[in-house]
């Protein structure tokens, strides 16, 4: 899909790509069922066992706390996050593409984004309409912009847009 974007934006006159990237994508996304979790007292720092009171709530050697937004390395934050996104996208006009999961378009603009975890790479050709992702964003999420396009999923990216290519390493 990336590879498909990128031969999508170097063969098509005047496109651009710039890059988005969200902040604490997981940890922002409401649970709908809230997960819980036990923490063994000895592995918890003694300084932040005083500043909680947790010798109150210890429990069998553990601290038990219930979690209400996702996090790192709870398996379903990726889908959770996800399932908050997409909605967020459609009702601005961005859906997915049919047959190309991670790939997004939208209904009128003549733009479109691939979508790994929380990087947007996108393909552009009028500024206006890659500002008007970034807004629908920005909206939801905190979040940075690199207006170079010079780095995506970890692929240092240099483009000549002149000579309609781009050169990628890792």
């Amino acid at each position: 899909i990336i590879l498909m974007l990128f031969n999508s934006v170097v063969s098509t006159p005047d496109a651009k790509f710039v890059t988005m990237d969200t902040k604490d994508f997981y940890l922002n996304t409401v649970m709908n069922r809230y997960e819980y979790m036990q923490i063994p007292m000895k592995d918890i720092p003694a300084d932040i066992i005083e500043q909680y009171n947790l010798n109150d709530i210890v429990h069998n050697g553990y601290v038990y706390t219930e979690i209400r937004k996702g996090m790192y390395g709870l398996p379903q934050a990726g889908r959770l996050a996800s399932d908050a996104l997409i909605p967020h996208l459609a009702k601005h006009g961005y859906h997915q593409a049919e047959h190309t999961h991670g790939l997004f378009k939208h209904s009128t603009r003549p733009i479109t984004f691939a979508l790994v975890v929380d990087d947007f790479g996108v393909k552009y050709i009028d500024k206006a309409d890659a500002e008007h992702l970034k807004g629908v964003i920005a909206s939801k999420y905190e979040m940075t912009t690199d207006w170079t396009g010079s780095s995506y999923i970890g692929i240092d990216l240099k483009w000549d847009y002149d000579a309609r290519t781009v050169d990628l390493s890792m």
